[in-house]
């Protein structure tokens, strides 16, 4: 009985979202966005020999989204991540992982991600694919992203588009081998952010 109640309720959650998305698709709302840098994440974790979870993030990303709320499938996106802006809350560790055998950011100083296709199961929710370049190589890779709320911020009284957006990446894949053995070369991402109307210079 309880899980029914749960159900319905993330359902009428979701269709009453769904709708909202919808309904804004009437207003005028922008086309070009940009990640508003002070609401955006880019954290991922890693599984640190059976212990425990080690998270992080980076907190350097820029990004810029062609998104026309009125025909979201010709959405496309491009991200760039600094690769020294690491973060797990110990500098050593960070230091560390900045070295060659990990990031290697004296010689690769951004991670970027270019969407090749963008297709929307509902007005909410849509896959992501593109490729994703860390370490000078290239791989395919696709997110899972939501649109949690469209709406004007009742702060600025601009339109904001929230989301989150999550995938794994393989480490490994991109020749980051090391440690392999206690941890886990299998990272799930999770990218939380805001997009706002890119403003013309």
């Amino acid at each position: 009985m309880i899980n029914m109640v749960m159900k319905n309720t993330a359902k009428t959650l979701l269709i009453s979202s769904a709708l909202a998305v919808t309904t804004l698709a009437s207003a005028a709302m922008p086309s070009q966005w940009q990640l508003d840098d002070s609401h955006t994440r880019v954290g991922f974790s890693v599984n640190h020999m059976g212990f425990s979870t080690t998270m992080g993030h980076f907190s350097d990303v820029k990004g810029m989204v062609n998104y026309d709320i009125k025909a979201p499938n010709k959405t496309n996106m491009n991200f760039t991540i600094a690769t020294d802006s690491i973060d797990t809350n110990w500098d050593a560790r960070d230091e560390h992982l900045k070295k060659e055998e990990f990031f290697n950011v004296a010689k690769y100083p951004t991670m970027t991600f270019k969407s090749t296709k963008v297709t929307f199961i509902n007005p909410q929710q849509a896959k992501v694919m593109g490729n994703f370049t860390m370490l000078g190589q290239t791989k395919p890779l696709t997110l899972d992203v939501t649109l949690n709320k469209v709406a004007n911020s009742p702060l600025t009284k601009e339109p904001v588009v929230g989301f989150r957006a999550t995938g794994n990446i393989d480490r490994a894949a991109y020749g980051m081998t090391a440690y392999a053995d206690g941890i886990t070369t299998n990272v799930p991402i999770q990218i939380d952010g805001e997009l706002v109307e890119k403003k013309s210079k």
